[in-house]
């Protein structure tokens, strides 16, 4: 694992031939890339215990707002279909639990289910047991269009699980189960750009198999009427102050941050050739750790040396994930060795809290 990391964060690159080249001097490599797809392949790697250490290297505490999401890419015709939950957590999420599904398109209400579940099992695994969640620890679930099925919602409120997730601007509510029900952008059309509206009392979703839940729905406009996207941010809530909900969910996009991290903007995990589900699910696993590890060091140079520089339109450069990857990459790359510097930084992994200090 170290090593694979070493190679991970030097060569920016999920392809196993390429990390193959770096993984050990004096191998070669095809003896390095057959010993990283047995690690993949059959190493046990208890994944609820990785998710623990992910929490442990999160300098945040509870309660979390957990995101939902999946990514999918495709290798030939062969889709790769990830389903994570993380922890929003300034600007980006950090990812603690994920599910590898077994095809490509939409995940379900049962994934959902599944996917929250183990990520409960993560962040308190003395009180966890399938049919018996605590919620203590969580603040909100997000969750985009995809997380909407009347059952998975239902299923959250049996669970005393407040939820922010967006709804299709074609979903319909009704006042009543019996009663009419018109699609959500009828409510919404009347509002003028950037302003908000909640409607009165609780609506009733209604989802295609007939079923229905009870929640409160807030909704913006987010785009003029002659706007070819989406003209409405149409939200269900449950458990969330409704004048705060609009607010929570723009923490969604903290997980495409996320995405885009272990992806294209950092350690390229389309560019995998695996399609397995398991050998997958471990590799998230080890670019997980490094993740934790690049954003634990980007924070800690941005508390010593400042941040990084922001742009005319007020961002940052590079994120705090970027900043530490490029430190750990100048000091691993480096021809000359820099052994100070390299154990500095292994010290966020044993001690985050002392690690971010800035005395």
């Amino acid at each position: 694992m170290a090593r694979f990391t070493s190679a991970l964060l030097k060569l920016r690159a999920s392809n196993l031939w390429e990390i193959a080249t770096a993984l050990e001097a004096g191998v070669k490599e095809e003896s390095n890339y057959r010993r990283i797809r047995r690690f993949l392949s059959d190493y046990e790697v208890g994944f609820a215990e990785l998710g623990r250490l992910l929490m442990r290297l999160l300098p945040q505490k509870p309660p979390y707002k957990a995101v939902l999401d999946r990514t999918e890419w495709h290798f030939g015709e062969t889709p790769v279909n990830v389903l994570m939950v993380g922890i929003a957590h300034k600007g980006i999420a950090f990812p603690i639990s994920w599910t590898v599904l077994p095809s490509g398109g939409s995940s379900s209400a049962e994934d959902h289910r599944r996917a929250l579940q183990r990520f409960f099992e993560v962040v308190d695994p003395e009180d966890i047991e399938p049919e018996d969640i605590e919620p203590e620890d969580i603040e909100v679930v997000l969750g985009d269009r995809e997380f909407i099925s009347a059952g998975w919602l239902r299923w959250l409120q049996t669970k005393e699980i407040p939820f922010a997730v967006r709804l299709r601007s074609d979903r319909k509510i009704g006042l009543s189960p019996e009663g009419p029900s018109l699609p959500a952008r009828m409510f919404a059309r009347p509002l003028p750009l950037h302003t908000e509206k909640v409607l009165d009392g609780t609506r009733h979703l209604f989802g295609t198999d007939g079923e229905h839940v009870e929640v409160q729905v807030v909704m913006r406009r987010i785009a003029a009427p002659s706007s070819r996207e989406d003209q409405f941010l149409v939200l269900a809530t449950w458990g969330v102050a409704p004048n705060k909900a609009t607010a929570l969910y723009e923490q969604h996009w903290e997980v495409e941050t996320m995405f885009a991290a272990l992806k294209s903007r950092g350690y390229r995990l389309e560019q995998t050739h695996l399609t397995e589900p398991d050998r997958i699910q471990r590799l998230i696993g080890l670019l997980a750790l490094a993740f934790a590890w690049t954003y634990l060091v980007g924070q800690r140079r941005a508390n010593r040396e400042g941040p990084p520089r922001r742009k005319s339109h007020g961002r940052l450069q590079r994120s705090l994930f970027r900043y530490g990857l490029d430190r750990l990459r100048k000091i691993l790359a480096s021809p000359e060795p820099m052994p100070a510097a390299f154990f500095d930084c292994l010290r966020g992994l044993r001690s985050p809290t002392v690690f971010l200090s800035c005395t």
